[in-house]
């Protein structure tokens, strides 16, 4: 197993991620909610959290740095929920502060649409087909699974390809920076 190394963001601002978001009860256990209206492509947030270096390393709420390491967010933004159709996107970008060694990789959440006040923040989680879950978002564009769109297929057919209705629950870099292993 690969030495885990870790690293605390110490530039963490919550206080002034809370005057835009804050988390609540959603349909499907806590979820992130807007505290005020966002433009398409206006940063909502910076995620924060332990950057973890290890191959082996798994969470429920891990994010892919694009590289060989992960973000363990710290809330608020490690509460945000999965959706088929998402309103955010991440979005990383490598940036060099003055005086302070190699450039740091920082994950931003982006509003893919506008967003008015008291509406759940969403992303797509894209997990690769072997770590497919039911999904529960309930948008008209749910794929039924939790999987990255180009899996899907890959998943529907592992089941014995029923129809997708069938199996829908009730109820610069760009990336959507898919969640790491579940844990």
């Amino acid at each position: 197993m690969a030495k885990a190394r870790t690293r605390r963001n110490k530039d963490a601002r919550p206080e002034a991620w809370a005057k835009r978001v804050r988390v609540a009860r959603a349909r499907t256990g806590r979820g992130v909610f807007s505290e005020r209206w966002f433009a398409v492509a206006e940063i909502v947030g910076e995620i924060e959290g332990a950057i973890i270096d290890d191959l082996e390393y798994s969470s429920r709420y891990c994010m892919d740095l694009g590289d060989s390491r992960c973000l363990e967010p710290d809330p608020p933004f490690r509460y945000m929920n999965h959706s088929c159709q998402p309103n955010c996107r991440f979005q990383w970008h490598d940036i060099q502060e003055a005086g302070r060694g190699p450039p740091r990789r920082r994950m931003f959440v982006l509003a893919l649409e506008r967003i008015a006040p008291d509406v759940e923040l969403t992303i797509d989680y894209r997990w690769p087909a072997h770590m497919a879950i039911p999904c529960r978002c309930g948008t008209d564009a749910c794929r039924a699974w939790i999987v990255a769109e180009d899996d899907l297929a890959a998943v529907l057919a592992a089941i014995g390809g029923r129809e997708r209705a069938a199996t829908t629950p009730s109820g610069s870099g760009a990336s959507n920076a898919p969640v790491c292993q579940p844990g």
